[in-house]
């Protein structure tokens, strides 16, 4: 954990540097504070900063889809009552696209800050982007709330006084690995690793070769790589070597895509595989080549079959998911879909309870959120994070879609049971 801290330090001196220069060549003051407060309010403005371009993007799919029926039923009575105004203020989301890019992250924040007057600043998708605009809003003193990213990479970058996060810890993501594992047939218990030297790659590997150990697991770990690898032979060597029967990492879907590949090529299919972050979604799966992804398994974040009600929609989880797939005519996106509606339910929650529109207000309020929604029962911890639990699910072949997730492991979701199947072994699996 040290060493991601050096990491995210180095990385928050740089980011900064940026908006440092943009409020300098602002209003020419020195003020570092804002406020969207006044007795003029016409509207709640969010700012919102994701990746819609970039790597990254896959994960913003939904997104609009999810605004606009999130907005139509805020706003649909002249949106939220603020005493200290005595009138309703309409919610007006303001979008600013990351490009997948740290740097870019803290400019567009910056800017909603300085330049928009956002009542709050939110944000989404892995530490890389999500950690700088909690910077901005630390710097600036704006409440901000981050969705989906691992916890403990962004507590790295704090401590926070104005942020706080709908998010996992790396530890019960890791414990629902463990137990999809823990349901296979008969292995050897070798766990390879193919982590890359990103924030995420680099907390995960950590956490398992603690974890995997405890319950009965061997690590074989070759160690982190580039973003920039291509030839993952003499990784894949070692795996093969070691005749692990399990592999586990976390990439881009370019890059396992290239991986997998050189997997096959090489002659090594493990009995299970477990890759976070790359087959995310059915369409990536796909994406993989015709029979590539049958039996991979992946994080689960949300899913259709979860017991649960959105608080702001008024839909059932397979509600919102068949709504999706009736409007879009595709796939609902897992993934994203439920994070995405957590969100909007926690902005609505906050601002629902907030007598005026003052910075501490706001984020009060935040802090104060305990309710039922779309992931069941959820409240912030002493750290600023409402964590949300993580499944495990399989892809298989579906007569629908290409390919339809079941969940093999379920996360510890608060005073419910979640149906799950067993997992099965990669079909042509090579080792022995």
């Amino acid at each position: 954990m040290k060493k991601i801290t050096k990491v995210f330090a180095l990385l928050l001196s740089l980011v900064l540097l940026v908006p440092a220069v943009l409020a300098g060549c602002g209003s020419g003051g020195t003020d570092e504070t804002t406020s969207g407060a006044g007795t003029d309010k016409t509207e709640i403005v969010i700012g919102y900063v994701a990746p819609f371009t970039g790597p990254l993007s896959m994960f913003t799919v939904n997104f609009d889809w999810v605004m606009e029926k999130s907005l139509e039923k805020i706003n649909a009575d002249g949106g939220i009552y603020i005493k200290a105004y005595d009138k309703k203020l309409p919610v007006r989301v303001i979008k600013a696209d990351s490009e997948s890019n740290a740097t870019k992250a803290s400019e567009v924040a910056s800017k909603l800050v300085l330049d928009d007057k956002v009542d709050i600043l939110t944000g989404s998708w892995t530490p890389e982007t999500s950690t700088p605009v909690a910077a901005i809003a630390e710097r600036y003193q704006v409440p901000c709330l981050i969705s989906n990213s691992p916890a403990d990479s962004w507590l790295a970058g704090g401590p926070y006084t104005w942020s706080y996060g709908i998010m996992f810890y790396v530890e019960d993501m890791m414990t629902s690995y463990i137990d999809a594992l823990d349901k296979l047939g008969e292995n050897n218990k070798k766990v390879g690793f193919l982590f890359d030297s990103e924030v995420d790659g680099v907390t995960f590997s950590a956490m398992l070769a603690k974890m995997l150990p405890e319950r009965g697991y061997e690590v074989v770990d070759p160690g982190r790589f580039t973003m920039a690898t291509t030839d993952y032979t003499n990784i894949i060597t070692q795996l093969k070597s070691a005749d692990c029967d399990i592999v586990i990492g976390n990439q881009i879907l370019p890059n396992f895509t290239t991986a997998w590949g050189q997997f096959k090529q090489l002659g090594y299919v493990p009995k299970a595989m477990i890759i976070g972050k790359a087959i995310a979604y059915g369409s990536d799966v796909a994406a993989l080549g015709e029979g590539m992804g049958e039996g991979l398994m992946t994080e689960n974040h949300w899913d259709r079959t979860l017991p649960f009600t959105s608080s702001l929609l008024g839909l059932t989880c397979e509600e919102i998911a068949a709504a999706w797939e009736t409007e879009k005519g595709t796939q609902y996106p897992a993934t994203s879909l439920g994070w995405d509606i957590a969100l909007f339910e926690v902005l609505n929650e906050t601002f629902t309870s907030c007598e005026n529109l003052e910075p501490a207000t706001i984020r009060d309020a935040i802090a104060a959120v305990d309710y039922e929604g779309v992931y069941g029962k959820l409240s912030f911890d002493e750290k600023h994070i409402m964590a949300v639990p993580l499944s495990t699910a399989q892809w298989t072949k579906s007569d629908k879609w290409q390919y339809e997730a079941n969940i093999v492991a379920a996360g510890k979701f608060s005073g419910v049971t979640i149906n799950t199947i067993n997992p099965e072994f990669i079909p042509g699996y090579t080792v022995k």
